[in-house]
């Protein structure tokens, strides 16, 4: 969709909703995953109407490719929350040092270990589920992030080494995950590494992340209220604090409005300070370290 097109559609929307289209209504979605709730309450020009996207044209106009991300962040949160927790591991694999791989050798690479992976789990009586996403530096370094369960992790590096440097050392780190339950900026993190991959002409997958399709969904509920607007705070909910950092009430990309709220169960923890320093916006999410890849 061309950007000209993008901002009539948006426009459309908008006048939709002023002529009583979602007059007295809107839309409450809770969802559940992990330790967190996310309640979204809105407003759409959809609502009360049938109407079919047309046909891609052109390219795709910033503040929806900055949607779209957002998005993916979100997917990959909720996914993360419900199907991993204490222990599991978040690993990096690299490739030997000067090694620059190309995307079909990469994709191969990946294929197999997730076959020998898979393998290993069963073998042991465990089911293999993953999220993982390709790193690619400016001058063709590659390496790949994955959430994985718990494993013996000299195995995991085991079958690595071998499928990229003939079962000598390749650099490997694993990292327990930590008992809060709540992996946003990790989530944010396998988004970011993906970025530059890509958006490159030559993208070792066409998608930001990818994941395996034994990963639970988290439950999710909409239902219609039938009011004016909804209450400018957000109600509190008994054993759980509301992230205020991450909450939010403004407009849509459409431009419609909406209250954003997410609620962190407390689980025998106090709440943060309402100010505290921003972490892991511009480096790598903490207490989780990533390091850089030599010659990237």
């Amino acid at each position: 969709m061309s950007e000209k097109n993008f901002t009539d559609k948006k426009e459309s929307l908008r006048k939709n909703f002023l002529k009583g289209v979602t007059k007295h209504l809107y839309l409450e979605k809770e969802i559940r995953h992990g330790n967190v709730i996310e309640k979204i309450k809105y407003t759409n020009g959809r609502f009360g109407i049938r109407k079919r996207n047309g046909p891609a044209v052109g390219t795709t106009p910033p503040e929806q490719k900055e949607w779209q991300r957002r998005n993916d962040e979100r997917k990959i949160w909720r996914l993360m929350n419900e199907n991993f927790g204490p222990g599991d591991l978040w690993t990096t694999l690299t490739y030997p040092a000067k090694s620059r791989p190309p995307s079909e050798v990469v994709q191969k690479n990946v294929r197999n270990f997730l076959d020998r992976l898979r393998r290993l789990y069963k073998k042991l009586g465990k089911e293999l589920k993953y999220i993982y996403s390709v790193g690619r530096g400016k001058r063709g370094a590659v390496h790949i992030h994955f959430v994985l369960p718990k494993m013996d992790v000299e195995k995991i590096s085991s079958i690595w080494a071998e499928l990229v440097n003939n079962g000598e050392y390749v650099r490997a780190d694993f990292q327990p995950m930590d008992k809060t339950h709540d992996y946003k900026k990790l989530a944010d993190y396998i988004v970011k590494n993906s970025a530059e991959d890509f958006e490159s002409d030559d993208p070792v997958f066409k998608k930001r992340y990818c994941c395996s399709r034994n990963l639970k969904k988290p439950v999710e509920k909409t239902r219609v209220i039938k009011a004016r607007s909804w209450k400018k705070d957000p109600p509190e909910k008994p054993g759980y604090y509301i992230d205020k950092e991450r909450s939010y009430e403004g407009l849509t990309a459409y431009g419609f409005p909406i209250q954003y709220t997410v609620y962190i169960k407390l689980d025998g923890r106090r709440p943060p300070p309402e100010e505290k320093k921003e972490t892991g916006r511009d480096g790598p999410p903490e207490p989780y370290k990533i390091f850089e890849e030599v010659g990237s």
